[in-house]
């Protein structure tokens, strides 16, 4: 009897610690979510990594957690490792969306879930679920923002009939992103009516997106490509009314070219410089007056509600409901949307401070 009751105890014990197993939060989560980044040059991703990691752990799991560099084969790499190990889940963020077909279709074969974030993964049909922003919005946006503040709309988005002629130049994201395509959709459907009629001009004549594109986002390549064309286009007199930027980080690098070519923040000369993302130090330079405006993504909610939603999947409540759809090319892949916003000078407070997505401390706000 004795022996009975030690087998019971026994068995017991090993269920509850079975239960417990679970993580802080009991929600019965175990195993472990791979999450492959593109680099650590852009702030925003190790934040996301980091929320993720947090959202993860509370639901039970560990993490995996691969910066690649903004190299796709050092990527490739990276997937296939945790493909092998057997990650129950895959959260993917793609240094070059077309590159990951053969370890994506080895996760399928093994039924590893895998979600897309932000950027599409292309030509395949292993993306389960896509979560991002409304990219052709955030491009659209930025586009509506120049029109405004050089008077050609109003703030209804009507036409003043001012015909200008004003000139820009356009400075683009990555070839091997499908997010900066979907910005630049966003820019056509803004801007390029006012190119084709004149009231807008680009001067320098590089007009199409592989003309203007900026390979992995780089600030340097973009610094580069603007002094050039300042020298080629502007150094004679001509003014630079705006330029279409689509990421902060690019806007940093065209400010940088513009103050070694003797432009000045506040002058006559000084373009309307468009961005996003929000990040701090080009929050900081649109209070200074370096930079007219950003796209504020809320990425902390992104980064939890993809956690939550990956963790929901594997604890067979399924992936919530679409909000529409993305053909990759292969399939199309269902997709949630998260929010964005315009911000300017005027907005860093309510959009920014007052949402608690920066202190003012953080961003100089006083």
């Amino acid at each position: 009897m004795k022996k009975i009751l030690l087998a019971v105890l026994g068995l017991a014990l090993t269920a509850a610690l079975a239960a417990c197993g679970g993580g802080a939060s009991g929600s019965g989560g175990s195993g472990t979510i791979g999450i492959l980044m593109p680099s650590t040059t852009n702030a925003r991703w190790q934040i996301e990594a980091n929320q993720m990691s947090a959202t993860l752990k509370e639901r039970g799991y560990d993490t995996s957690v691969q910066f690649a560099n903004d190299d796709a084969p050092t990527q490739v790499s990276q997937l296939e490792d945790m493909v092998t190990k057997g990650v129950k889940a895959l959260i993917v963020v793609a240094v070059d969306g077309k590159a990951l077909g053969g370890p994506l279709a080895d996760a399928k074969a093994s039924n590893i879930p895998v979600v897309a974030y932000t950027r599409l993964l292309q030509k395949t049909d292993a993306a389960d679920f896509y979560t991002t922003f409304d990219y052709k919005k955030y491009g659209a946006l930025s586009g509506t923002a120049i029109l405004q503040r050089l008077g050609i709309q109003d703030k209804d988005g009507k036409d003043t009939g001012n015909k200008g002629p004003f000139n820009i130049e356009i400075v683009n994201g990555s070839p091997t992103d499908s997010v900066a395509y979907d910005m630049w959709e966003g820019y056509r459907a803004t801007i390029q009516p006012y190119v084709d009629n004149g009231t807008l001009r680009v001067l320098s004549g590089q007009t199409t997106f592989d003309q203007s594109a900026t390979l992995n986002w780089n600030p340097e390549t973009a610094q580069k490509r603007m002094e050039n064309i300042v020298t080629k286009t502007y150094s004679g007199g001509a003014k630079l009314d705006a330029v279409w930027v689509p990421y902060d980080g690019l806007t940093r690098g065209v400010i940088s070219a513009l103050t070694g070519s003797g432009f000045s923040p506040g002058s006559d000369r000084w373009p309307l410089l468009t961005g996003g993302d929000a990040e701090v130090d080009s929050v900081k330079a649109i209070l200074a007056g370096q930079q007219y405006s950003t796209v504020y993504l809320d990425y902390k909610a992104l980064a939890k509600g993809t956690a939550d939603l990956v963790a929901d999947k594997l604890e067979g409540k399924g992936f919530p409901k679409a909000d529409t759809e993305y053909d990759n090319g292969t399939t199309k892949v269902p997709a949630k949307l998260f929010d964005l916003s315009l911000v300017r000078k005027d907005d860093v407070k309510p959009v920014l401070v007052d949402r608690g997505f920066y202190t003012a401390d953080q961003i100089g706000l006083k």
